[in-house]
């Protein structure tokens, strides 16, 4: 909590924001943070720039939470879910942009900066954003999008699976079972790629199992259900996964061990 002490460039009196800080990372990353009055409703604006991605120059509102006064998060909603975007622990601050596995790395405040930034101008560019739009389209849910990034992670289990077992295997989706909650709030790489893994795990261990899954399995879908099942219909395993699943990828093993 130290650092968000530190002196910063004065605001005016009438001001609806209050001093702001700026942290900076490696590659030109830098996020600066400007408290909305009343401090007591802990709002704050967030910008970041330098990142290589959406987020990039735009100032959103974010709620402080700080349960502990060692762990502090800077929360908002991203395309329909909720997203951390700057947090820190025990004084260390990290950022996490979309499409950015690497974060910003580790933040450091910056007291040029700080002092430098002029948090009128910061609200005025989120009052811009805000009424054209830029930011409710950033912060909405939008399927189409979400499905591409899914299908995108699901697309790196697939070429694992196509490495491990030597052949490239058609995978379908059905997506009309999934729900945007389900899009939003689960890893759909995961939950739909454990019998993959399972399978490519199998191809590894043994020449025998490689060749026997190759020559029967020649495409795979995945359902949304309520429980967990497993069926290969002529050369196509069908895979109905679910939120209320367990232990996937042994239940995928044991199948199968058992029916193969």
């Amino acid at each position: 909590m130290a650092v968000l002490l530190l002196a910063a460039a004065p605001a005016r009196a009438d001001s609806p924001v209050e001093p702001g800080k700026v942290f900076v990372g490696g590659e030109g990353v830098s996020v600066a943070v400007v408290p909305l009055k009343p401090r007591a409703e802990k709002k704050v604006l967030v910008r970041v720039t330098g990142s290589g991605t959406v987020f990039d120059d735009k100032v959103i509102l974010h709620k402080l939470e700080d349960s502990d006064g060692r762990r502090i998060n800077y929360e908002t909603t991203y395309h329909g879910r909720d997203w951390v975007t700057l947090s820190a622990r025990d004084g260390a601050y990290s950022l996490a942009a979309p499409g950015r596995r690497d974060g910003g790395g580790t933040l450091k405040f910056d007291e040029a900066k700080s002092k430098a930034l002029n948090a009128d101008d910061l609200y005025k560019a989120h009052q811009k954003q805000q009424a054209d739009g830029t930011l409710q389209a950033l912060a909405a849910f939008n399927r189409k999008e979400e499905a591409a990034r899914q299908d995108k992670q699901m697309g790196e289990t697939i070429d694992s699976f196509t490495k491990r077992c030597g052949y490239k295997l058609p995978v379908k989706i059905n997506w009309p079972s999934i729900s945007d909650d389900d899009i939003k709030e689960l890893s759909l790489a995961s939950y739909c790629g454990e019998p993959l893994d399972a399978m490519g795990r199998l191809c590894e261990e043994s020449p025998e199992a490689k060749k026997t899954i190759g020559a029967a399995i020649k495409s795979f879908s995945c359902t949304m259900g309520p429980a967990m099942q497993l069926d290969l219909q002529g050369s196509t395993l069908n895979w109905t996964t679910s939120r209320s699943g367990r232990n996937m990828g042994e239940f995928a093993r044991k199948y199968l061990e058992k029916k193969l």
